[in-house]
């Protein structure tokens, strides 16, 4: 019997699973939602030109593919970067931790260390290969000298380059490393603006090496876990002070589950943030509302995760009554799975679509029929969308 991929005409791929964290290459797919993605990219060509990087929302159920979103607007930023956009696009996915006492400089440090020591380093390089006065230069893009002194380190090799970025992701430092690098205090012990200021000053850096930094922010309904109310705070200043229109440097996409936006957390909906980042920057990403809307999603999925011309040969070599964007369904029976996926409009969401397709195309395989059937549909439909 042949294998599962070549039994459906898979196209590099094993099964009909779609996850940009596994295979890049799916950052690609938007299915089915053209509207939300027009609109997407309506907004982030939009924000090149104010606030000068996008800052963004993205919130919806879980399943409803915020994660896919993210991954999806990172390719667009790559590979059609908008016109409007004042630099390469930098982008870095995060998903983010946080615990009942986590902190705006928890927050910092994984952001730091996603970002990376050698890609400022090889910033700072750049730019000083690019000016004749480096000290002027850093200090032009950092308001606090303090924060120059610790880029202008990141150029040099040794223990100090080391002291110096661990002083810039917010991690407390000796007093005599303190003395090595001429700074008197440990970065944030004046609040979360402190750290932000560092944010601001690489993000200044890049745009000045033609670089626009942005940071792709998952899974933040884990800011509900804080519980500390100073620790909240302090979150909440950080990001308030990221979505200033001063700041034209650092962007950042976030995306996070709730059901309603009410179920947000407080930090994200608090109208000193939500003011700054403007309402259509808070895009849904809703159930799938009708039956159509399903048919289009899982249409649009099969026609580019399936080999058009193998699905067409077999169709021809084996008198199978079906059809490209329908293989390997028979047309009842794609019918009849997305009737099953919005007779409860919670569970008509990529995910579980996507679940539904697969648990049908192993049983189909597992019984060796060529195509899926309705029998196959209602045996295994009534489970997932239940």
């Amino acid at each position: 019997m042949e294998d599962f991929n070549v039994w459906f005409c898979l196209k590099d791929r094993s099964n009909f699973t779609i996850d940009p964290q596994i295979n890049s290459a799916d950052a690609q797919y938007y299915f089915g939602r053209d509207d939300i993605k027009q609109r997407l990219q309506k907004q982030i060509r939009r924000s090149f030109i104010a606030p000068g990087v996008p800052k963004l929302m993205v919130w919806g159920p879980y399943g409803s593919g915020k994660t896919q979103t993210l991954f999806y607007l990172e390719h667009y930023l790559k590979t059609d970067t908008p016109s409007s956009a004042r630099g390469e696009p930098h982008t870095l996915y995060v998903t983010v931790e946080m615990r009942s006492n986590s902190t705006a400089s928890h927050l910092h440090m994984q952001l730091m260390e996603e970002l990376g020591k050698e890609t400022v380093s090889n910033w700072v390089r750049k730019l000083f290969d690019e000016t004749s006065d480096l000290d002027q230069a850093l200090r032009k893009l950092a308001d606090d000298p303090s924060i120059a002194l610790a880029l202008k380190e990141l150029r040099a090799a040794g223990d100090s380059t080391f002291v110096a970025w661990r002083w810039l992701t917010g991690q407390k430092l000796k007093a005599n490393e303190l003395s090595g690098l001429q700074l008197t205090r440990n970065l944030g012990e004046v609040g979360a603006g402190d750290l932000v200021n560092v944010m601001v000053a690489i993000g200044n850096l890049a745009s000045r090496v033609n670089q626009k930094l942005i940071f792709l922010l998952d899974e933040m309904e884990e800011l509900l876990n804080v519980k500390a109310g100073d620790a909240a705070e302090s979150i909440h200043q950080y990001l308030r002070r990221l979505a200033e229109p001063a700041n034209d440097s650092v962007g950042f996409l976030i995306g996070f589950k709730a059901d309603v936006l009410d179920d947000a957390p407080a930090i994200l909906r608090r109208g000193d943030i939500a003011g700054r980042i403007g309402k259509s920057n808070y895009v849904d990403i809703p159930p799938l509302p009708a039956v159509a809307d399903v048919k289009a999603f899982i249409r649009e999925l099969l026609r580019h995760l399936t080999e058009e011309s193998s699905v067409r040969q077999r169709i021809i070599d084996t008198n199978l009554s079906s059809e490209p964007g329908v293989f390997p369904f028979e047309g009842n029976a794609l019918e009849l799975l997305a009737d099953y996926a919005t007779q409860d409009i919670t569970r008509a969401l990529p995910r579980y679509i996507i679940n539904a397709i697969n648990e049908c195309a192993i049983q189909a395989w597992d019984e060796e029929k060529p195509l899926i059937d309705e029998e196959i549909v209602n045996s295994v439909a009534q489970y997932v969308f239940a």
